[in-house]
């Protein structure tokens, strides 16, 4: 829950009922609709939100997908007790659709999303993607891309292996930096998502927020680590707190020990390698004497 406030915080999706159609937002992996709640009381909390907005804020605003039948439904009554009555929420695979001829009725102005990661779809589903792999993650990442309209902004959770992996993973990162601004990436340590898991840690992860205003000339890079040496899990897991500093420094793009800048000629060659690769901790390392070794 932590990692999901502080991505719609950053975002911050807000409704503009000015024009004749109101902002949209979407989750096309929404599972319980965390997404959807969150960014509800965000846009709730800033007071700016009219008599006349209601009807756009509970029908028109807010959309998301479900593939599974179950966590649709748990999504669904999650949203009505928390007052937002009657989201825009369909069960359907949002990675069965041709991404390549999404109408303007079918981008969004803000998409805010944790996809499935680790799993794998079959060729007849790849035919929808101009850059065809099995990784569901990948899949995601390129239906995202896709989804967002003019000026439309994103923040995604997604796995450290998609950011250092080449191949077709590499293509899609390519596209990403040459069609849209990457300007935050965030990485998280491993215990974050432990609470999501049956065992162990879970799967070690990275916040990437992009908006479609043109090409990526740098990116803010930040680090988060456990405080005081210890590691997240299901007995220690993370909490808003732990994400203030990181919240504060990257409204200013601060750089400091576990935050830097990288320009778009060091991502391309680093070959579009986007992990986080700390410079601070490379100067900071002392090698052993080669004798003593």
């Amino acid at each position: 829950r932590p990692i999901v406030k502080l991505i719609v915080k950053m975002v911050n999706p807000q409704l503009n009922s000015k024009n004749k159609k109101s902002t949209r937002m979407l989750d096309p992996f929404c599972g319980s609709c965390g997404f959807l709640i969150e960014s509800f009381k965000n846009i709730l909390e800033t007071g700016k939100v009219k008599t006349k907005d209601v009807p756009l804020l509970q029908r028109s605003f807010f959309h998301g997908y479900e593939k599974k039948s179950l966590p649709y439904l748990v999504g669904l009554m999650n949203c009505i007790l928390h007052e937002l009555i009657t989201p825009n929420v369909e069960r359907r695979n949002s990675l069965n659709n041709n991404i390549m001829t999404f109408t303007s009725e079918e981008k969004f102005d803000y998409v805010l999303t944790n996809p499935p990661f680790g799993g794998v779809e079959n060729k007849q589903i790849q035919q929808n993607f101009p850059i065809k792999h099995s990784a569901t993650e990948l899949l995601a990442l390129q239906q995202v891309m896709r989804r967002l309209k003019i000026n439309g902004k994103c923040g995604i959770v997604v796995p450290d292996g998609l950011l250092s992996q080449g191949l077709g993973y590499g293509k899609v990162k390519k596209e990403l930096l040459e069609n849209y601004n990457v300007h935050t990436i965030i990485s998280l340590p491993p215990g974050v998502f432990a609470n999501v898991t049956a065992s162990g840690q879970g799967p070690k992860t990275s916040l990437i927020f992009f908006d479609k205003s043109g090409k990526t000339k740098k990116i803010w890079y930040y680090e988060l680590e456990p405080k005081g040496g210890k590691r997240y899990s299901k007995a220690n897991p993370i909490s808003e707190v732990d994400l203030v500093d990181c919240y504060e420094k990257w409204k200013k793009k601060s750089v400091s020990s576990n935050s830097w800048i990288y320009t778009i000629d060091d991502i391309v060659e680093k070959e579009f390698d986007l992990s986080a690769q700390n410079p601070n901790k490379e100067k900071q390392r002392v090698y052993e004497d080669p004798n003593e070794v």
